[in-house]
């Protein structure tokens, strides 16, 4: 599998360590109250923040991953330009070809046409990769802020759960249900999320190889450059 395809599932990965991060909106935990605990008691808490932080470098992660990815695009349709341009000559010389009815001229423009459209097929696999290349991306940044949006809800569920154990009073100023409704409510959304990431990522794989096929395809027929890897989806 992929290495960016592997950054997605770490997601899930993180999301399934983060057990005692935190709610989002309006349920928190007051500073104040946070406060009545002591050092030993806030173990629970710094594990949460640490979940925290790390989902917020995935988020930054899957930002730079679908800035990064943005140049294929126009990588994909410089190549359709120069694959037309490819087509025009090839039916350029097919027609002096016709005209001259030269042997090795006809030959000529039979190899050229071929090649014209097998360099149409491998750009068009181009264009159709580097679109599902930038829809896995944005959905990848969707699932980390989803993510973080779970470490949030966790991380005040994990400051609700230390003030309990400790048997703070100011613990039962605070609805419990809130808090792990919140912490539900932003798991499904994050797998959700995560679903749709990796199917697309899974979309995006297909589809890189279908452009490197069709460019070693191009290239067996003496046209194209290097099979490409590109800002592929393995190139984080």
């Amino acid at each position: 599998m992929t290495r960016t395809i592997v950054a997605v599932l770490a997601l899930a990965a993180v999301a399934g360590c983060a057990g005692s991060s935190g709610a989002a909106g309006g349920v928190q935990v007051a500073d104040p109250d946070l406060g009545r605990l002591g050092p030993s008691q806030m173990a629970p808490v710094e594990e949460a923040r640490h979940f925290v932080s790390s989902a917020r470098d995935e988020l930054a992660r899957a930002s730079l991953r679908l800035q990064d990815s943005q140049p294929e695009a126009e990588l994909a349709k410089a190549d359709q330009v120069a694959a037309s341009a490819d087509a025009e000559r090839a039916e350029a010389e097919a027609k002096a070809a016709n005209e001259s009815r030269d042997p090795a001229q006809l030959e000529r423009a039979r190899q050229l046409r071929e090649q014209a459209r097998l360099h149409k097929l491998a750009a068009d696999a181009h264009v159709d990769f580097a679109g599902h290349l930038n829809e896995a991306n944005k959905a990848s940044v969707d699932a980390a802020n989803k993510q973080v949006e779970l470490a949030n809800a966790r991380l005040e569920w994990a400051k609700l759960t230390a003030l309990q154990q400790a048997n703070i009073p100011a613990a039962t100023k605070y609805d419990a249900g809130k808090f792990q409704g919140r912490v539900a409510d932003a798991q499904k959304k994050f797998d959700g999320s995560l679903k749709h990431a990796r199917e697309l990522y899974g979309q995006a794989t297909a589809s890189q190889q279908r452009w490197q096929d069709a460019q070693r395809e191009l290239q067996a027929n003496g046209g194209g450059t290097a099979v490409p890897t590109g800002s592929g989806v393995g190139s984080r």
